[in-house]
């Protein structure tokens, strides 16, 4: 999945077309992933948890934030995929 990255949010990309967007806050080290948002046409396609993954390994190799995943969903994509669990934590 393609990302494109402005101001506070991550939006998903396929083939050119949004899917979907994170959005996140920036403090004192911490980048908070507030809100996961999938388009309606691509609910229940695993497009959410594509975008989720794709956000992590953004904020993995482009950044040294730790990540507090305020959504719910984050936590529970960080729980299937447990390689992010070290960005919990740094």
């Amino acid at each position: 999945m393609d990302l494109r990255v402005e101001n506070e949010r991550i939006t998903g990309l396929r083939d050119g077309v949004p899917v979907g967007w994170v959005d996140f806050e920036v403090t004192d080290g911490v980048a908070r992933l507030f809100h996961t948002e999938v388009l309606p046409t691509m609910r229940n396609t695993g497009a959410g948890t594509e975008l989720v993954v794709s956000v992590l390994e953004w904020f993995r190799d482009n950044s040294e934030y730790r990540i507090v995943g305020v959504c719910p969903f984050v936590p529970v994509v960080i729980r299937r995929h447990p390689e992010f669990e070290a960005l919990t934590t740094r």
